[in-house]
């Protein structure tokens, strides 16, 4: 498969995603029925995009200088967890700082009170959609701009581009994050350490805040 075939399969499926829970959720009240067809949906273009990913056998810009053995993805993996959330606790306080953006946790509260509803809703936002975000923003978007923006710029492009997608308007923090899943990338050329550093720091405050309301 070639990269631009790889990049519209990644795309398009994070898009099916992407636009079709939304579509869900305006038609059908929030519920276990909408929650479970959400979690189809998307579980099924979460599959659609690890099978792109596995026929692709040409490296992107990032990939190409060698991929880190499977011990130091996962090293980095866990060292991006600690960097993702610094990035949230730096970002957070610089929102409400300069902008006077309030910090809120309702969006945790509210994605924790739909796994509460349907827990099979957890693939969703648990692991579906951040494994998504981070095949299209970093691998597919980062990847390939590279060429063209270098490094940085590649890597600023695409985490403001992900800040834009996620709820809550806390662009400056997701930003900051985007940036550090774009680092652990290219340290490692391996995709598979910013999922890991994603997924756990998601997971990390969904327990945090699941210690804290018991």
């Amino acid at each position: 498969m070639s990269l631009q075939k790889h990049g519209l399969s990644i795309i398009g499926a994070y898009l099916v995603a992407l636009i079709g829970n939304l579509l869900i959720f305006q038609i059908l009240p929030v519920g276990r029925l909408s929650l479970g067809l959400a979690t189809v949906t998307s579980v099924l273009a979460m599959i659609a995009a690890g099978f792109s990913e596995r026929q692709l056998v040409i490296a992107n810009a990032i990939e190409e200088p060698g991929v880190a053995a499977p011990q130091q993805r996962v090293f980095w993996g866990l060292i991006g967890i600690v960097g993702v959330l610094v990035a949230q606790l730096v970002g957070s306080w610089l929102e409400t700082f300069l902008f006077k953006i309030p910090q809120t946790s309702s969006l945790i509260h509210q994605q924790l009170s739909s796994m509460a509803t349907n827990p099979w809703y957890f693939l969703v936002i648990g692991l579906a959609i951040p494994v998504l975000e981070e095949l299209t923003y970093r691998k597919v978007l980062f990847g390939n701009l590279v060429n063209v923006t270098g490094i940085f710029g590649g890597a600023l492009i695409t985490s403001l581009l992900f800040a834009l997608t996620q709820p809550g308007g806390h662009w400056l923090s997701a930003t900051l994050v985007g940036l550090v899943l774009a680092y652990d990338y290219r340290h490692t050329g391996a995709v598979s350490t910013a999922i890991i550093a994603r997924l756990g720091s998601l997971w990390v405050v969904w327990l945090y805040c699941l210690a804290h309301t018991l």
